[in-house]
């Protein structure tokens, strides 16, 4: 008894390979390309800088910090020890507003955080401009 071989035609899903290969490569691209952009703006963006004239709550305290790193609270000139003895002072320390021009330090900026913290205030706020 002799058998016939059959030819079996093989699927061509070996066609459909190059196409997936070639949409994971471009959602890497994107991804990618994405990533750049983003930072990118990042970079361009100057938040820094506060603008006073639009911000009106009077309930709330609010430090003021030039651009040289001198202090500004209750509308005095204030020392780091200064700070550390008004804010001993203040009953309510759940929430204190920070005004602080974008050129100074971030070691400055840092150090006026620890003493915030150290004296147990709640919640900081950071004024910064809006993006436009």
């Amino acid at each position: 008894m002799k058998f016939t071989k059959k030819n079996i035609k093989p699927k061509n899903d070996d066609n459909l390979l190059p196409l997936v290969n070639i949409i994971f490569l471009l959602l890497i691209f994107f991804m990618i390309a994405g990533v750049i952009q983003k930072q990118k703006e990042l970079y361009e963006v100057e938040l820094g800088t506060a603008v006073i004239e639009n911000y009106i709550d009077s309930n709330d305290r609010t430090i003021f910090i030039r651009k040289d790193g001198t202090i500004v609270f209750n509308g005095k000139g204030v020392s780091d020890n200064e700070l550390k003895s008004y804010l001993r002072k203040i009953e309510d320390k759940e929430k204190l507003v920070i005004a602080a021009d974008g050129k100074i330090t971030s070691e400055r900026l840092n150090k006026i955080l620890l003493i915030l913290t150290r004296e147990n205030i709640e919640r900081i706020v950071l004024l910064t401009n809006a993006n436009d």
